[in-house]
């Protein structure tokens, strides 16, 4: 293996070698939770995988059995930074754009639970293989933060306004079970060896397609959605903006209305 495209970090492994790309999230004792760096990290591992022609499909899994990943490292937002929260929402944004858009096919083998933005990844991709007894979980408005970088979104797409309200608003746990009947799961397995058979299985007949027709077929189903997905997503982060804005006013009820009304005008 040639060792200049394997880009190995502490907490993310990527081999980019073959038609078909591994990236593992390799920070269990931390549940494999992203800092801005490691979303940044991801970002550069796409870049290249999105350029590199012999690349056909990108399977993503994790390391520990306690969590695919548990979303974001919450002790960014202790760490003093006064600005952390934008930083989170433009990189979070940036990277969710750079999987949804990506031209190869990206499948995800979950055999932990996926929360946060472990779920926003799970979401992002094209394929998704999980074990019987795992979960998927949005708790993002049960602790308080705002579900931008996809959460709002994404969940919109997949489930549609009613399991959607139950995901976001209730921080519903949707058992691979219960997702795989939804087709959110594309497949279930009893073991991690199951699921990456079922995952490879997948990637092998994905990387055998015509790719120029694969990628325009690819990129055809993302930009025929009710709202083009960068276009919701910037208007996730215009929101999140807002809301820190009108958080700091009194009369912000007042001003959220007006903001809501010409929002629905523009629209």
């Amino acid at each position: 293996m040639a060792q200049k495209r394997v880009r190995r970090l502490s907490e993310i492994l990527a081999n980019l070698e073959g038609k078909i790309a591994r990236i593992t999230l390799n920070n269990p004792e931390k549940l494999n939770t992203f800092t801005v760096e490691r979303m940044q990290q991801l970002v550069d591992i796409f870049d290249k995988i999105e350029t590199d022609k012999k690349i056909k499909c990108v399977v993503i899994d994790a390391v520990g059995d306690r969590a695919f990943s548990a979303g974001l490292d919450t002790a960014m937002l202790t760490g003093g930074d006064p600005d952390i929260k934008n930083k989170i929402v433009a990189v979070g944004t940036a990277l969710s754009k750079k999987i949804f858009y990506l031209p190869q096919f990206v499948i995800s083998e979950v055999a932990a639970p996926a929360v946060g933005w472990g779920c926003i990844l799970s979401m992002l991709c094209d394929f998704r293989y999980a074990l019987k007894t795992t979960y998927f979980k949005l708790p993002e408005l049960e602790i308080g933060i705002y579900p931008a970088t996809g959460a709002l979104t994404l969940c919109m797409m997949h489930f549609g306004p009613s399991l959607g309200n139950d995901m976001l608003f209730l921080s519903k746990k949707l058992s691979a079970e219960e997702g795989a009947r939804l087709g959110f799961v594309n497949g279930l397995g009893s073991s991690r060896e199951e699921i990456e058979k079922l995952a490879m299985e997948s990637a092998s007949k994905l990387s055998r397609l015509n790719q120029q027709v694969a990628m325009y077929s690819k990129a055809n189903t993302r930009v025929l959605q009710s709202m083009e997905y960068g276009r919701a997503l910037d208007l996730e982060a215009r929101c999140f903006r807002e809301m820190l804005e009108l958080g700091k006013e009194k009369d912000w009820l007042e001003k959220y209305l007006e903001a809501f009304k010409k929002m629905r005008i523009a629209r």
